[in-house]
């Protein structure tokens, strides 16, 4: 006969109730857990410039909107896990603003909200994605105000874009805030578009823009992405008073890609912490006016390019200020550069000695890749002295300034540049990995 003592009754009595607890768990059955409401059947009810107001509780999409609408969330959710986008406008004049959408279907191709017709607003979305954010298809007219867009954890091509614009017009996107996605801003085709005051992270390119015209691109923000903007086949554009910062974790980073841009203008943007500041490729007819280009891998590089102006720059604390070959005709004047050698002689502020970019190592690493190693040995200025080459289709500042122009009050600051010689070890690091890869490629 066995007796029980007490905390031993106790003990078995504790682990039941645990048992029953986790088997049975106290509370609402699943079953009757709450269910969203279908949004279809409501935006149907509604008649034509109605207003829909989102209650605090979720909807399931997808939906279609084919009449103009307004739906105002009071911290509403739509929920979306078909194959299909959460919304799609087909009819123009919609106002959507204030609430959460969930795009839960994975396909970086389908959209939380895809967009066939003109003259909508989106304004205050919270839209969480595992696909693609907003699509316009040939939709003008488009207002794009103070949304939050975020993407999946997971890297590379599983993203979907968070804007992505096609043969759409007249477009206004301001206040957006965007990370973890393909790209951030991607338009393609169209004219006319206001981009102003946005931020993108952690994404491939933050601004990506093809094929277009009459773009303003300021006052935005692009941090720890691969690119900071690409601006591609783009003329008459204004790029003025971005940020583009920390581009620096893949060999192809760059703050700033111009590539066949023409008669656009480039002034007062902060550049600093990435592998290339600017890119320049086939681009022509440009004004590159005080920009700020700092603790970069290499300030500026330039590559086929034509015919441009840069002056009242400031380069300061890059690995290496400028790089460029056959590129002849750029008007190079009065730019800061912290590595010449100057000499004032009238006291006009300007140096008369010119600041000549040698484009000897990018001349014998076009063909030779591996002899990028070569980068800044001791040996190199004595091969650049041995083998001249054609100094006018680099580049040269005929009058460098003595002192560094006026910048805004934060862009000269001592914690603008403290943490140059860390970011330049770390980018000449992912420089000397990549010329390892590609020799083992090779072998």
């Amino acid at each position: 006969m066995h007796i029980l003592r007490s905390g031993t009754v106790f003990r078995a009595f504790f682990v039941f109730m645990i048992t029953i607890t986790v088997l049975f768990p106290i509370g609402v059955p699943a079953a009757a857990e709450e269910q969203p409401v279908p949004l279809q059947p409501l935006i149907d009810a509604a008649a034509p410039g109605d207003t829909l107001i989102l209650e605090q509780r979720s909807y399931s999409g997808p939906a279609v909107i084919d009449k103009p609408l307004k739906i105002l969330g009071n911290d509403g959710k739509i929920v979306n896990r078909s194959a299909q986008p959460a919304l799609s406008l087909t009819a123009g004049q919609t106002q959507l603003d204030g609430f959460t959408v969930l795009q839960l279907h994975r396909d970086p191709l389908v959209p939380a909200i895809h967009i066939t017709s003109p003259g909508s607003s989106l304004s205050s979305l919270s839209i969480k994605t595992y696909g693609a954010g907003i699509y316009l298809r040939e939709a003008d007219d488009i207002t794009l105000d103070s949304n939050t867009i975020v993407g999946s954890q997971k890297s590379g091509s599983t993203r979907g874009n968070a804007l992505d614009l096609l043969d759409s017009s007249n477009i206004t996107i301001t206040g957006n805030s965007i990370a973890r996605l393909q790209d951030g801003v991607y338009v393609e085709g169209g004219n006319s578009f206001t981009v102003q005051d946005n931020d993108v992270s952690w994404s491939r390119y933050g601004f990506h823009f093809m094929f277009t015209k009459n773009l303003d691109l300021s006052r935005n923000r692009s941090m720890s992405n691969v690119t900071g903007a690409m601006i591609m086949s783009v003329r008459e554009a204004e790029i003025t008073d971005n940020r583009f910062e920390e581009q620096n974790s893949s060999v192809n980073a760059q703050g700033l890609l111009l590539y066949d841009v023409s008669a656009s203008y480039v002034a007062r943007n902060s550049i600093q912490g990435n592998r290339v500041g600017i890119f320049v490729q086939q681009s022509s007819d440009n004004q590159l006016l005080s920009n700020e280009i700092s603790s970069n891998f290499i300030g500026i590089q330039m590559l086929n390019a034509e015919g441009n102006m840069l002056r009242q720059n400031l380069f300061s604390a890059n690995v290496v200020p400028a790089q460029a070959i056959d590129s002849s005709d750029n008007a190079a004047d009065q730019n800061y550069w912290d590595s010449a050698q100057v000499l004032d002689l009238d006291g006009s502020g300007l140096s008369d000695l010119p600041y000549i970019v040698n484009p000897f190592f990018l001349q014998i690493t076009r063909s030779t890749p591996q002899l990028q190693l070569l980068f800044h040995s001791p040996g190199l200025p004595l091969l650049e002295q041995l083998f001249p080459v054609d100094q006018e289709r680099g580049l040269s500042d005929a009058s460098p300034l003595l002192k560094p122009p006026e910048l805004p009050a934060d862009a000269n600051s001592p914690e603008a540049h403290k943490g140059v010689l860390p970011a330049s070890l770390i980018l000449l690091g992912i420089t000397l990995i990549s010329i390892f890869n590609f020799r083992g490629k090779a072998q």
